[in-house]
């Protein structure tokens, strides 16, 4: 069972293999941002996309994504279940890890969820685990009126917002662990993939300065498509203010506008501000993520 490079050719059948992963009523959304991720830039998927086959048939695929400015690549994995824990796949991880070697960064970064059978695998090919994220979802009733501080303000994305949102995201978030600092062509991207609207990017201001940013978005479910709070953030000068959980506020009422009946999102479990900030809100656990990483040497 071979492992080639990623070719355009293959994208349709590629599509339809990610799809396949997903619950029937959010199929369309996941082949949209499938779609989505190929097309972004940085990713070069001819050269950083490797598919896993057997007999013409795709049972997995690995993507590559080079975040250089931050010495490190992301390695996303998707495989057939019948195949965890086989020769195949640990051929398509140890050929995905060559490839991140190849971009000349010091580090790769795969993320697994903690039931997954990966994480032995990884180990074996020398990563190690180093972060552990926690799922949460709120479903709760209703969400209790807040209201915003006196002389701040919410409103969404508007068009020529790019700089704004690319300076206050890069502003809130570098430094932290694992934050590649964006391009205005990347967000732009971004704002308008198939998972995202401008009604759900909000920004915070204290009169006319922008305090942070909470940038929603859609994902498939086994229900349907979640709503998800993707990014909040914090610019420096406001942290420790207590505005975190107004922007957050604005993200959930526009998901509960837009019609979701749940909201999901992932936080580092070391962020002990943020865990409380969510489960204050009425965010439970639902399960774990394990970031590996593998260091290569001399780099």
């Amino acid at each position: 069972m071979p492992v080639v490079n990623y070719t355009n050719n293959r994208q349709p059948a590629l599509v339809q293999f990610v799809a396949s992963h997903s619950s029937p009523p959010s199929q369309d959304l996941c082949r949209g941002i499938f779609q989505g991720v190929l097309g972004q830039p940085g990713l070069n998927p001819t050269e950083n996309g490797l598919v896993l086959e057997q007999s013409g048939d795709i049972k997995g695929l690995a993507l590559v994504f080079p975040e250089v400015p931050i010495g490190r690549s992301i390695i996303e994995l998707m495989t057939v279940p019948e195949l965890a824990g086989s020769p195949e796949v640990q051929a398509l991880v140890e050929s995905a890890v060559a490839r991140a070697q190849a971009l000349g960064v010091n580090v790769a970064h795969v993320c697994v969820p903690s039931d997954s059978d990966r994480g032995t695998l990884l180990q074996q090919l020398g990563f190690s685990h180093v972060r552990t994220y926690l799922d949460m979802l709120w479903s709760e009733d209703s969400l209790p009126k807040l209201d915003l501080p006196a002389g701040f303000s919410a409103r969404p994305f508007r068009n020529g917002d790019t700089a704004l949102l690319t300076r206050v995201q890069n502003n809130a978030f570098t430094g932290s662990w694992g934050f590649c600092p964006n391009t205005e062509e990347q967000i732009e991207y971004r704002v308008h993939m198939a998972n995202s609207t401008k009604k759900g990017i909000l920004f915070l201001f204290d009169g006319d300065n922008p305090a942070g940013y909470c940038w929603t978005v859609r994902v498939p479910a086994e229900s349907g498509p979640r709503g998800m709070i993707g990014m909040i953030g914090i610019t420096p000068e406001y942290r420790g203010k207590g505005i975190s959980r107004h922007i957050l506020q604005a993200g959930m009422e526009h998901l509960l506008q837009s019609g979701s009946k749940e909201i999901g999102l992932e936080v580092d479990g070391d962020n002990d501000p943020a865990v409380r900030l969510y489960t204050s809100t009425g965010f439970k656990i639902t399960g774990q993520r394990h970031w590996f990483e593998r260091v290569f040497p001399g780099t």
